[in-house]
């Protein structure tokens, strides 16, 4: 062999030599990186999962759901100990009839405890004894005209103190909660049921932040392994799917949601909910595996692009061998950051509502920092753009963190050992929508500071609370928790007989005057979210109330009147509330006085039928119902003289009749059977309206009869 053909040969074994080990080697690596990032990603989902899990089960089931039912434990535990005042207590004993103002102040209060309880649908009572139902909307004097009738006639079927799903007579899925009345008598025979029905919608919306994606689902079944509802996207193959999984008792399985796409799936088990619930949760493998899928593409592709570049190198270095290893790994660096700078967004997501898997994300936890959260809403545009007008403004130290499209987050950085002034984040959010202008216009709540990271959910919490002032302040404003604590929490007083008086009467300006002072009261009385809901609250009670006794029914709008009335602003829902009052004046003074009369004919009943008795303007108020001043501006209207003058007169016209007609009736008796209790008195207003005492009235009358029959 010539030295040329030994050079040829070993020049090529070389090549062939290092395209067998660079395919060894980069497939060896390539294939380790590739089990790796799968097998890390299915341990962080199904980690991941079950922290979701364990807080979705405490905030259905601790949180929620706990609320409602010691609530509704203590509405009906305060009939043993309130036997006088208890409305619900004289109605399981005593039935309706005669009773309907109890009826009435019973339905306030099922109104005042559905509104005092956000995700009620509705708080009813069903009497079986008296057949008939009391809710927040309405009373039903018989149970078959109620829209709930069919559940209620099945209502010694469902087992109590439990949470069943059902579907209401509004096609609306609701939990339902069921007690016995009396409340914790077992051996009595039930006088009553109060039910609680919970908006599924409502649940749904408090739990869907804690799905990271639109595809997410998360399903809970009850005891028998039924439905009660999912969050997220519905899918029926799935859910059967999901139902094998707890058949089968499995912690954790893969399964195949859409045709094709993986995802793990991740159960928490029925020992440990107070209910004897299941919770599932299923989370498509894509949307962790999206980036991590083209990473391994372009693994691969980075791997025989390093082949092929090595054996081109090869030729033209010969001897030489390098292996460009390193861009390898820059590119994958490159990658990884990515991955890490979502995981950390998600992190910080699950951070805010108290689920972080992290103990301490050191990016967080800095030395001698406070935390305080500021929550973002947007009326308009969308939270990444926010987001980069934030990063070019000038702002605080502090991360923003978009939640979705119409909500987000800041989590300001503060010294400790300075004063917390909350002015200083209310500037710097109100720069911040200088900057944003029109095209991302948001409103913002800032919660409460805390010296530690571990207490940000409870800045975050604070922060919600403090959304609930918008209602008060308006749209796009900026509000501080500090700011609200100095409100007023008292109940604010409101003389709402002159506005019912007013509505009664078909006066608009009266009622404009009322609605004015009302309002301004609200705006200037520096007073808690918590008294201006509830004295709006009353101002709807009041106004429903006045519709029944005028019987103006069909007016009120097929939803909840309080719904129906109450807007995202204050201002809004005192617009709504005017615009009902004027309808009901316009139909008072189109339908003229006829309400009136109505009125006037029963109170004039009410008088003859008891001339014996003591009468007064508050015993007449009481029996329709009405306020005394009004009652007396009525009696005047319709009889052209006032209260004490009919009253005498009725009296006086009917002794005359006694006198003649029982002649062996003393004038004693005659004057108590008439309401005069003193004769003396009864004898001086005789004789001021006949001219006569009852003894001369009486012989001239039997004298004149007399002469008649000569």
């Amino acid at each position: 062999m010539s030295k040329t053909n030994f050079k040829k040969t070993i020049y090529n074994h070389l090549i062939l030599s290092y395209t067998i080990l660079s395919v060894i080697l980069i497939g060896s690596m390539g294939g380790y990186w590739y089990a790796q990032v799968s097998r890390m990603m299915d341990q962080e989902i199904v980690k991941d999962n079950m922290a979701r899990l364990q807080a979705a089960q405490n905030l259905i089931e601790q949180n929620l759901l706990k609320k409602y039912e010691d609530n509704l434990q203590n509405k009906a535990l305060a009939i043993g100990f309130i036997q006088d005042n208890s409305n619900l207590n004289l109605l399981l004993y005593n039935g309706w009839e005669g009773n309907l103002s109890k009826v009435f102040a019973f339905n306030n209060d099922l109104q005042l405890f559905k509104v005092g309880n956000s995700g009620i649908t509705n708080v009813s009572v069903y009497f079986p004894s008296n057949d008939y139902v009391i809710d927040a909307d309405r009373f039903y004097m018989h149970t078959a005209n109620a829209q709930e009738a069919p559940f209620f006639s099945k209502m010694n079927q469902i087992p109590l103190k439990k949470w069943i799903v059902r579907v209401n007579a509004n096609d609306e899925q609701v939990l339902s909660y069921i007690i016995k009345l009396p409340y914790d008598t077992p051996i009595a025979k039930a006088k009553g049921y109060f039910v609680i029905d919970v908006d599924v919608h409502y649940l749904k919306s408090i739990i869907s932040p804690m799905l990271s994606s639109k595809d997410d689902r998360l399903v809970i079944l009850d005891e028998s392994g039924a439905v009660l509802f999912q969050v997220g996207g519905e899918n029926s193959e799935m859910t059967e799917r999901l139902n094998e999984i707890v058949k089968a008792s499995l912690s954790e399985e893969r399964v195949i949601g859409e045709p094709g796409v993986p995802g793990i799936a991740s159960r928490l088990a029925s020992s440990h909910s107070d209910h004897k619930w299941t919770y599932i949760m299923y989370r498509p493998a894509y949307s962790f595996e999206l980036f991590t899928e083209r990473l391994k593409k372009e693994l691969f592709t980075a791997c025989g692009v390093i082949v092929i570049f090595g054996i081109f190198m090869s030729f033209l270095l010969s001897k030489r061998l390098y292996v460009p290893i390193s861009d390898t790994f820059s590119m994958m660096r490159e990658k990884i950051g990515i991955l890490e700078s979502r995981a950390r967004k998600t992190e910080m997501i699950n951070l805010l509502l108290g689920v972080s898997l992290r103990a301490e994300p050191k990016e967080i936890s800095l030395p001698d920092t406070s935390y305080c959260v500021a929550c973002i809403q947007l009326t308009k545009g969308d939270s990444e753009g926010l987001k980069q007008c934030y990063e070019l403004s000038p702002a605080l130290p502090g991360e923003f963190i978009a939640l979705n499209a119409n909500e987000a987050a800041i989590i300001y950085y503060l010294a400790s050992g300075k004063v917390f002034d909350s002015s200083e984040l209310v500037d710097d959010l109100k720069a911040l929508q200088r900057i944003a202008g029109p095209r991302a216009a948001f409103q913002a709540a800032i919660g409460r500071q805390v010296q530690n990271f571990k207490d940000i959910p409870e800045s975050y919490r604070t922060a919600q609370e403090t959304k609930r002032y918008h209602f008060i302040f308006g749209k796009n404003t900026v509000i501080a928790y500090a700011s609200t604590q100095a409100l007023n929490a008292d109940p604010l007083l409101f003389h709402f007989e002159h506005y019912s008086n007013a509505l009664k009467a078909g006066d608009q300006r009266a009622v404009n005057e009322f609605m004015d002072h009302f309002l301004t009261a609200l705006l200037n009385g520096e007073a808690q979210i918590e008294a201006v809901e509830l004295a709006v609250l009353q101002l709807i009670a009041q106004l429903y109330q006045c519709v029944i006794e005028l019987k103006l029914q069909h007016m009120l709008p097929s939803s909840n009147l309080t719904e129906e009335l109450k807007q995202d602003t204050l201002h809004g829902t005192i617009e709504s509330i005017r615009k009902m009052s004027a309808q009901i004046t316009g139909r008072m003074n189109a339908g003229g006085n006829q309400p009136h009369a109505e009125v006037v004919r029963t109170m004039k009943e009410y008088i003859a039928e008891h001339l014996h008795e003591d009468l007064s303007l508050q015993i007449l108020s009481r029996e329709v119902a009405l306020a005394p001043a009004y009652v007396s501006t009525l009696f005047s209207e319709g009889t052209k003289s006032s209260f004490t003058e009919y009253v005498t007169r009725l009296r006086l016209e009917k002794a005359a009749e006694l006198l003649i007609a029982n002649p062996r009736l003393s004038v004693s008796a005659i004057a108590e059977q008439v309401g005069y209790r003193n004769v003396q008195y009864f004898h001086s207003k005789f004789k001021a309206r006949f001219g006569v005492t009852p003894v001369q009235y009486r012989r001239l009358q039997q004298g004149f009869k007399d002469l008649q029959t000569l």
